[in-house]
């Protein structure tokens, strides 16, 4: 806890405040501090920086909705919201969703992206991005579907279809996510 204690100076000496001390101070102290602090202003105001609020939603399709969760969609979930973490975004996600077949019409016209699209608009989110995940039995992964798109104007800004692979390790499959998920970012500005 800080403590900023003021003392008044007699009236006789007539320097006032130990505050206005201090302010004539460094007021006085020559050129080489009003131009550092003028640098640290003109940076922070000028190249301000913003970070992008994004929601992220993994779907889980071809599984039985009272099975658990696959260990594939968590590694894929937790990927996304460090990647994106990593490059400066403030990141949040919804529940990984599960659906026993593929919604007609794709996932964006389905009603559960409605859902999520109406409280990512209501949280204050720029982007949402959809990873779903084509299982072909309850342990294999097949093909995975990255949907980028961006709540205000409803805008997808990027779809991109992956070929799913057997991996020999988990920590071979969470490189490989790494990769595959960096190549998005460049997408939200």
């Amino acid at each position: 806890m800080n403590l900023i204690l003021c003392f008044e100076k007699s009236a006789d000496n007539g320097e006032g405040t130990l505050i206005e001390a201090l302010w004539r101070r460094f007021s006085s102290g020559g050129m080489m501090l009003k131009r550092i602090v003028f640098v640290f202003f003109v940076f922070f105001t000028v190249f301000g920086v913003e970070a992008s609020m994004i929601s992220f939603v993994v779907v889980e399709t071809g599984l039985p909705q009272e099975g658990e969760r696959n260990q594939h969609s968590l590694y894929l979930e937790n990927v996304l919201l460090d990647v994106f973490f990593d490059e400066g975004h403030i990141v949040s996600n919804a529940p990984i969703l599960r659906l026993e077949t593929k919604p007609l019409g794709g996932i964006l016209q389905s009603p559960s992206f409605f859902t999520i699209e109406e409280e990512a608009l209501n949280g204050g989110f720029d982007y949402i991005v959809l990873a779903q995940i084509d299982y072909l039995d309850s342990q294999t992964p097949g093909d995975m579907s990255f949907f980028v798109y961006r709540i205000r104007g409803r805008v997808k800004v990027l779809e991109r279809q992956i070929r799913g692979k057997p991996y020999r390790t988990a920590r071979d499959e969470i490189d490989d996510l790494k990769i595959i998920v960096r190549e998005l970012v460049p997408y939200l500005n």
